[in-house]
């Protein structure tokens, strides 16, 4: 998949006008993804810094594969209007064929566009179609939560995390809702659990002008999240899945569409 092929700023005002192209329309679309996260934190000098590090810390800078796009299934008809008929978007036939009632792939000019319906549905599912709130992107729960799910996901999703995690500490979250999810459902408990150590031991791989006070607040911030996963209730079925631990598989495995 080659990377987009716009500047950062034309790129995310683009994906604004997406937006907006379907508010117009009566199609809520919702950024999500790594786009989504950048989106979110993208104002933050530290998280964005960090950011720039998902590719390698050779040559730091922020780059992007793809556009992520949240939507309800109840609109795909309505979404295969604004992207082709209206903007001219390419569709991609064969993969829209067979997993249309939960993914879409469209092609914008510059970069591929994913949209997926009422569900993340990657590792583990996390639903999405009562989220679709005011904004640009999905609110800031689901934009983690749609990021640490990802059972053995690669350094640049570790980084994401980091990022996230820099700009957004738990309190601005509704932890709540957060524990709903981690509460009771063991699978995703144990990946989100694995994937913040992991986040943090990423951070000794950090060049040496990231300040040792910058690496403390990440820290702090991500010992929050992991934190809650231990502290909330958890309910009969997550208890039950526990006692079988990794012996049977806990997450759904995705091959990469394209």
């Amino acid at each position: 998949m080659a990377e987009v092929r716009l500047p950062v700023e034309a790129f995310l005002e683009e994906t604004e006008r997406l937006v907006k192209a379907g508010e117009s329309r009566g199609v809520p679309l919702r950024v999500c993804g790594s786009v989504g996260i950048y989106h979110a934190i993208r104002r933050d000098h530290l998280a964005s810094s960090l950011y720039a590090l998902r590719n390698g810390t050779e040559a730091p800078r922020i780059a992007f594969k793809d556009l992520d796009l949240a939507a309800r299934e109840k609109n795909a008809a309505a979404v295969y209007r604004l992207f082709v008929k209206d903007f001219g978007f390419q569709e991609d036939r064969e993969t829209n064929a067979l997993f249309g009632s939960f993914r879409n792939i469209y092609y914008h000019p510059d970069f591929q566009i994913d949209v997926f319906y009422d569900t993340l549905r990657f590792n583990h599912e996390i639903p999405i179609k009562d989220r679709l709130l005011p904004g640009v992107t999905l609110p800031l729960e689901d934009l983690f939560l749609g990021k640490v799910q990802i059972h053995a996901p690669p350094r640049k999703d570790l980084i994401d995390l980091a990022s996230f995690a820099a700009a957004v500490p738990l309190a601005r979250l509704d932890a709540g809702y957060l524990a709903d999810f981690f509460g009771d459902d063991w699978g995703l408990w144990y990946d989100a659990d694995l994937n913040l150590t992991a986040s943090l031991k990423t951070l000794g791989t950090l060049p040496v002008d990231f300040s040792s006070e910058d690496r403390d607040l990440v820290r702090e911030h991500l010992a929050e999240y992991q934190a809650l996963l231990h502290v909330c209730p958890k309910t009969r079925r997550w208890e039950k899945r526990r006692a079988k631990g990794i012996k049977d598989l806990w997450y759904e495995p995705v091959d990469e569409v394209r």
